[in-house]
């Protein structure tokens, strides 16, 4: 049996998404970049206009005019040093939002070689020393630092892991496989084996509705496999992502994204406090903004993958950054209110002293006008008298309250 399985081969490929801040409006990259080098102007065509035909289907025309999220292919990153089996070049781009958020998308094509989940785990492993990752970043390391002032990613990372058979329908591949496979999605690197119930529900949770095909979301990673009749006009040009792929990517970018609107909103409301309610009205435009993702794109227009969608809000705590923004945001709108009608109190109880003390002096002046018919002085004494003193008592006896 172990014979057999290793004689069997799969094609793997991984695309990596790494999840940045910008330190400003991007508008492309400019100059050369040590290590990296063009991507061939076939490849970049066809990737990008393969990615642009879906989101065009799933998210609609008029959501790409408003040109929210923009991809800038930055290059080719030669790997030298790893196994045969390893991806050898990467080629690279940046899918940037318009809040100034930005994923690093990060291509990976493989040779054709049996199954082996431990060796693609450990391809993965961001932490692992002189590892894929650590090759990968520094190269890319210098543009990140350029373009968001740090050397590595600030956000979330993520991992997709796309499989193809062929040589073996997907059902038979997955009695066989099951355990390694829900090993490579939760990138566990433990030798212990996981249950068998744990495995049957993740295995359970397949989002794909064609046959032949899985697509598998979890924490760590996602994994869309096809067989050779699932995947039937699938085979894109050498060294690209299959079709069939590109709508799981689609999903998963927009739903990295808005975890970084998201996360950014949250550090923006934690970080500034508005003084004034002017502030605070263009403070919520720009949550408001922000959070069209959450409520638009995310939600409306990728009804193809309602159960990837909901999922994976609550697998990449989406949700609980959303409930996190919404509680900041109305604790800063309940302080700017509070501050607001503290100074509306404070200005009704210097009119009320104002008034009440000039009131007062009117009066003092008219008696005063007829007792002291020619008193100039005296006239004036007992108006400017009378105001302070009412001043001081209405001051005095009000305080209390206003406090």
């Amino acid at each position: 049996m172990n014979a057999e399985r290793k004689a069997l081969l799969v094609d793997p490929a991984f695309i990596l998404l790494f999840s940045v801040r910008l330190k400003g409006a991007f508008k492309g990259f400019t100059g050369s970049h040590p290590g990296v080098v063009p991507i061939p102007a076939d490849d970049a065509r066809v990737y990008l206009e393969g990615l642009a035909e879906f989101e065009r289907r799933l998210l609609g025309a008029a959501f790409l005019e408003t040109r929210r999220i923009t991809r800038w292919p930055l290059g080719r990153i030669v790997l030298e040093g790893l196994a045969d089996e390893a991806p050898a070049h990467a080629d690279v781009y940046l899918l940037s939002h318009k809040s100034g958020v930005a994923l690093w998308e990060v291509w990976l094509p493989a040779p054709s070689q049996s199954f082996d989940a431990a060796r693609w785990i450990a391809w993965l492993d961001s932490e692992a020393e002189d590892g894929l990752i650590v090759r990968l970043w520094r190269f890319l390391g210098s543009v990140n630092h350029e373009i968001t002032g740090k050397v590595t990613w600030s956000g979330l990372y993520l991992p997709l892991i796309l499989l193809r058979l062929r040589q073996q329908p997907l059902a038979a591949f997955i009695d066989q496989n099951g355990p390694d496979l829900v090993r490579l999605l939760l990138l566990d690197r433990s030798q212990r084996a996981l249950k068998p119930g744990v495995v049957a529900e993740e295995l359970s949770r397949d989002y794909c509705a064609r046959q032949g095909g899985m697509t598998l979301l979890s924490r760590r990673s996602g994994l869309d496999l096809h067989d050779q009749e699932g995947a039937a006009g699938d085979v894109p040009p050498a060294g690209l992502p299959p079709k069939s792929a590109l709508p799981f990517l689609v999903t998963l970018e927009l739903l990295l994204l808005e975890h970084a609107v998201l996360q950014h909103l949250y550090d923006r409301l934690s970080r500034h406090m508005p003084k004034s309610v002017e502030e605070l009205i263009t403070l919520k435009q720009e949550v408001i903004d922000g959070l069209e993702e959450y409520y638009g794109a995310i939600t409306n227009a990728t009804r193809f993958s309602d159960a990837v969608t909901a999922d994976g809000e609550r697998l990449l705590g989406v949700e609980d950054i959303y409930d996190a923004v919404m509680e900041r945001l109305e604790a800063v709108s309940f302080t700017i209110t509070t501050r607001s009608q503290r100074h509306m109190t404070l200005l009704q109880f210097w009119l009320t002293i104002v008034f009440g003390a000039s009131e007062i002096g009117f009066i003092a002046a008219s008696l005063s006008t007829w007792y002291y018919r020619t008193g100039l002085i005296a006239v004036l004494a007992w108006t400017v008298g009378a105001a302070l003193v009412t001043g001081t008592g209405l001051a005095l006896m009000l305080k209390g309250k206003v406090e």
